[in-house]
């Protein structure tokens, strides 16, 4: 059986302003692919991104925009950090992003990016994992611009990219709707979806979240905790999840995301019969047994990931508990398809 691949509904963040802006109803849009009317309340919820892709080219058919995909990752931005958004604090660019290329490995199912600074230039190459029968364009092109506009947040409005290449061909309509968005050329029909900007931007320092940006944070890790209101287990498991990738997932930082004391919050993880090293190890394996099966992430990168030292270390604890070492286990799961 194919596997789903899922995105979180975060992805959507600015639907419910762009769509009337556009003469659109988000409600009547969402419910042509089965979404509830609240999932821009629910940003955790996980969506099959074929829904997301076919929602995106309905929009772009019907409300007569297509640069849909362009427009909504205008309005995005830090916001696809989640609850992580919250703990980049200090730092210079080069090492949030390095936060955010394993952040969004976990969260987005369909793809994973890879960042780093080559010689003068500091490449952001954008890989998909999953192919379908539904059009994508829209969907990589959210993806690619609403990668742009985190590194505007975190490094200044002022960052403009060398270059950004496409995959696909180059659209029928409206090119200069690119240039415009991304401040420079942009080529189609390339080798591989990136964005290539100057290796200076990577020393920057990330600038601080607007106060607006902080509320959203809030609210959202609020979101998530009254979805599991009645288990501290199952709120600290959904934060670990949230913050795995981006190895802020230690307990004072999941305590401080929940606003109590680390002492307090193992006292209660104690008496629902578990603990936060438990939680963790769960996580890091149910994620890891999902890529290795579904995704063609890297075993390194899926090991840094997970916030693993190194691979061996992966590799011990996952044959702890599945028997085999990651490499073999997803050759079982692929030979048994």
């Amino acid at each position: 059986m194919k596997p789903v691949y899922e995105i979180r509904s975060g992805a959507l963040a600015g639907f419910n302003q762009l769509v009337p802006h556009l003469g659109g109803d988000p409600a009547s849009l969402l419910a042509r692919v089965g979404l509830p009317q609240d999932c821009m309340r629910r940003p955790d919820l996980l969506v099959p991104v074929a829904t997301l892709c076919q929602l995106l080219n309905i929009c772009a058919d019907e409300l007569q925009c297509q640069d849909f995909g362009l427009r909504l990752a205008s309005m995005q931005g830090m916001r696809m950090l989640g609850a992580v958004g919250q703990l980049l604090g200090d730092t210079d660019l080069e090492a949030a992003l390095a936060v955010t290329q394993r952040y969004m490995a976990l969260h987005n199912q369909a793809e994973h990016w890879r960042m780093r600074v080559e010689g003068d230039l500091l490449v952001a190459e954008r890989y998909d994992h999953f192919q379908g029968p539904v059009d994508a364009r829209q969907y990589r092109e959210l993806s690619m611009a609403a990668c742009y506009r985190l590194m505007q947040d975190l490094a200044g409005m002022d960052v403009r990219p060398r270059t950004v290449m496409f995959r696909q061909e180059e659209p029928a309509a409206e090119p200069h709707r690119y240039r415009e968005f991304f401040y420079t050329e942009v080529l189609f029909g390339q080798e591989r979806d990136c964005l290539v900007f100057d290796a200076e931007v990577a020393r920057r320092p990330v600038c601080p979240p607007s106060p607006s940006l902080l509320r959203y944070f809030e609210d959202f890790t609020r979101q998530l905790l009254s979805e599991h209101r009645d288990s501290v287990a199952e709120q600290v498991r959904t934060l670990i999840l949230q913050t795995l990738g981006a190895q802020r997932h230690s307990l004072a930082q999941v305590a401080r995301l929940m606003g109590v004391p680390a002492r307090t919050l193992q006292r209660r993880l104690s008496a629902e019969k578990t603990s936060f090293k438990q939680l963790v190890q769960d996580a890091r394996m149910q994620t890891a047994r999902w890529h290795l099966c579904s995704s063609s992430i890297d075993i390194n990168l899926l090991s840094a990931t997970l916030g693993y030292t190194d691979i061996s270390a992966f590799s011990k604890a996952f044959r702890a508990i599945h028997g085999k070492s990651p490499l073999q286990w997803r050759k079982q799961q692929r030979d048994a398809d």
